[in-house]
Order: C-alpha cells, then structure tokens, then sequence
C-alpha cells in the first residue's frame, strides 16, 4: 500500500514538474532570460538571433516529448542531468568555452537540488527551471558547434556558410540512445580537418597553439558539409593546392597566392574550362599601376614583352598602335586595354583554369617556376600559379581520351589559344587554414600570411 502511495505521489511530483516546465517555454520572460543568459548585458542582432534558435530548438525539443522533463524527476535530477552537464565540459574540445554556456552555475545548482532532493520536496518551479536551462545550454553549444559562434565570422573564412542541422531533432537523438555524452560531437562539421584539429586540442599544447587551432575549428565551423565529391581545394596559408576526392588527396601541387595588398580572395567556385596557350587581359589595376609606367619609361616594352593594344568600343575591340597612343595621358588611355599575347613569357604561362567568379581570379601556370623553391610564395597579383599545371590538365581531361600528355603539351606551346570545357565541372575553394591536419595527424601551424589571425 505505501509503494502504491509513493508511486502516485512521485507521479504528481513529476506532473507538476512538466506543468511549470510547459509554463516556462511559452513564457515571454523565459525568453528575455534565455538571451540575457546567452548574449550577456551588451546583447547585439547576432546574438539575439541566436538566441531566438535556441529558444526555436528548446519549444521543439520539448514540443516532441508532450513538455516530459529528461533531466529532472518529480523530486530532484537524475543520473543523466551528471551527464548531461559533463557534454558542456566538451566545449572546450572544440575550442569554447565551457563557462558560456553556464556550465559551473548549472553544476553549483545540480548539487543543490540534489541535496535537497534526498531531504525535502523542492519546488517544481525550480526543477523545472534547471531543467530547460540545461537544455538550453547544451542547445546553444551544439549551434555554436555547427554553425560558428553568433556575429561576423572569423576573417578567413570569405562569404560561405554551413546550413544548419537540426540541432533539436540531433539531441533528441543521443537522449533517446543514451549517447548524451557523445554531444555536441554529433552536430559538428564533418570535414576530417575539424576532427583532426579537434584531437589536436586534448593534446599537450603551448596557449597561442591552442589559440590558433581553436580559431581554425570556428572557420571551419563555417564551411559548407558538402565541398563536392571531386574539387580543388587551395589553402592561402600552405601555399599548397589540393585536388581531393571523397574528402582524401589524391594529387597535390605548390602553389603561388597573392602578396600583401593584393591577397589572393576566398570564395568557392566552378571550374569549367582549361585553356591552352592563353592571352593574358592584363587587368586595368595592374595595366595602371605598372604597365604604363614601365612603357613611359621604355617604349620598346610592349613589343618586348608581346602586349597589344586594343581600344573598345560599341562594336566590339579593335588594335590600336601603340606609338600612336600619349601614354601619359589618362583620358587617352582610359578606354584601352592591354592583352599579352600567346607565348613563353606570358605572366600566366601556357595554360589557364577557369572558374568564373567575380574576382576574376582563377590558377595558372607561370613562367617563373624559380619562384615554388621559395619557401614563403605570398607573391603574385592575387591569382593562384601552380607548380604543376600539366598533372592538373591530365586530370581534369582525364575522360577525353584525346588529350594524352603528348597533347597537352603540344597545345600549350602552340601559340594559338584554345579553351577546353570540362564535361564534368570542378568546384574549386580557396581556403585560408593557419593551422593545417597532415595525413599522419601531426597539426602544422601556418605562417599568418595575411594577418588574418590577428582581426
């Protein structure tokens, strides 16, 4: 008859707790304390966004188990409210700060109420304020995880963005298979590179190192899941690119990025075509800032070097004569272009891999291969020159059978250009990773060439 009695009792401890939880998440203030919890005092349009997630992601938790608690029974907090609070200790492999997410509050007031469980009924109220604040704050550490913590993203990590899994549904998920301890693990960004950084973290390590590979995890925390099953991947900072299929290398090659002032853009694109024997359309910056000086210095500096001139106009282009031309007239230059023709010297070699973009930025071949035997190759106006062009066109000409070595070659030193479109298109991304997994697991910690370590 008592274990009769204790079972309703326990069952109208446990429903009172579900009523005040249920009260909790339609309450406006709720929400007010959970972006004040979140942003802290000085609250901003990006953390309050993010706090309008969690409180999105806390009713569809909740919404999915009929308001039932996970944490707490009708007395005090379980066994897995320990657990629980030992996944917010996680932040810190990947980089967070465990202390944002409340985590030794919640551990101060886990061992309250469950002192004052065993003694005496504690309120619902309160039970079912520790309930939803546990859930927030495992809910806000596993958004920070996969998407990047509220406000700008870091600097390096261009205009890409990673969608959003659906955190709610995912920690439902390890409740239900008594895997909570494995989170925020199970939102995080599935690139090898996250998870390698990440085990670099528990690893013994000097303070600036951490420091660098925890702001790496949060660029990549930015990155799109999906690069593509075959794409190029060029990493500014390891003056490397990397052709990758199924996330592993399968070809590499050095790599010459832009120099201080005109750094080499990150963005993501598609290669869709490899030109051989290329012209060069010498861009207006550069035509500018260091054709036309070198020309008003020396007139025999176009023929030198192979460059026409061409003047637009509404029907198209037309040649011009450079010695008919005032070089050192700006209103007499500004509708001429500048294009560097076919040819050994030609700044972008013999050969060209397009992926059209706003930038106009794409790879090339150089004809200063000298320059890969530096160590440090911040030196080109912003596109990316590659050491071994002639492996790069085998691959992506692989399907058309046509286009052996011997071939390739052959075009490159025709002199006469001629694009080839690929039949299947490449993504390409250029990436900015100051700290770089190698394939024995070792983590390389990159020069900062642009200084974007330090915004």
């Amino acid at each position: 008859m008592l274990g009769g009695l204790c079972a309703v009792s326990c069952a109208d401890h446990r429903a009172s707790v579900t009523a005040a939880l249920n009260q909790r998440l339609v309450a406006d203030a709720r929400h007010a304390a959970l972006t004040k919890s979140i942003c802290g005092a000085a609250t901003d349009a990006a953390c309050e966004k993010r706090a309008a997630e969690v409180w999105k992601d806390l009713n569809a938790f909740y919404g999915a188990r009929s308001g039932s608690p996970v944490w707490v029974n009708g007395k005090k907090p379980g066994y897995a409210a320990t657990i629980a609070l030992s996944s917010l200790q996680r932040a810190a492999e990947h980089g967070l700060d465990p202390e944002r997410y409340g985590a030794s509050t919640l551990k101060a007031e886990l061992a309250r109420l469950t002192q004052a469980g065993g003694k005496q009924d504690e309120s619902a109220g309160d039970l079912a304020k520790f309930e939803s604040e546990v859930t927030s704050a495992l809910l806000a550490l596993g958004r920070d995880v996969a998407v990047g913590q509220p406000g700008a993203p870091p600097a390096g990590t261009g205009d890409r963005r990673r969608e959003p899994p659906e955190i709610a549904t995912r920690l439902a998920a390890v409740v239900d298979e008594g895997d909570i301890a494995t989170w925020p693990d199970e939102v995080r960004p599935t690139h090898p590179q996250y998870a390698a950084l990440q085990a670099a973290l528990l690893k013994p390590a000097a303070p600036d190192a951490r420091n660098v590979i925890a702001l790496n995890l949060e660029r990549w925390r930015w990155m799109p899941d999906d690069l593509g099953e075959k794409y190029v991947l060029v990493n500014v900072p390891s003056f490397h690119v990397w052709i990758m299929e199924h996330g592993a290398p399968v070809l590499d090659s050095k790599a010459i990025v832009g120099r201080l002032g005109d750094e080499t853009p990150l963005f993501s694109a598609t290669m869709t075509t490899v030109v051989f024997s290329p012209y060069w359309n010498i861009p207006e910056s550069i035509a500018a800032g260091e054709t036309v000086p070198s020309i008003l210095k020396n007139p025999a500096y176009l023929a030198k070097n192979g460059i026409e001139v061409l003047r637009r106009t509404s029907g198209g282009v037309e040649r011009v004569d450079p010695a008919s031309v005032d070089w050192s007239s700006e209103s007499e230059t500004s509708d001429l272009s500048l294009r560097q023709r076919p040819g050994p010297g030609n700044a972008l070699g013999h050969i060209k891999f397009l992926l059209p973009n706003r930038h106009n930025v794409y790879l090339h071949d150089t004809p200063s291969h000298k320059l890969f035997d530096k160590n440090g190759r911040a030196l080109s106006h912003g596109c990316v020159r590659i050491d071994e062009p002639v492996k790069l066109a085998r691959y992506f000409l692989a399907d058309e059978p046509e286009w052996t070595e011997e071939a390739i070659t052959k075009a490159m030193h025709s002199g006469q250009e001629r694009g080839v479109k690929l039949r299947q298109p490449v993504p390409v991304h250029i990436v900015y990773f100051t700290a770089w997994a190698e394939p024995d697991g070792s983590v390389a910690l990159l020069k900062d060439v642009y200084g974007r370590d330090r915004r």
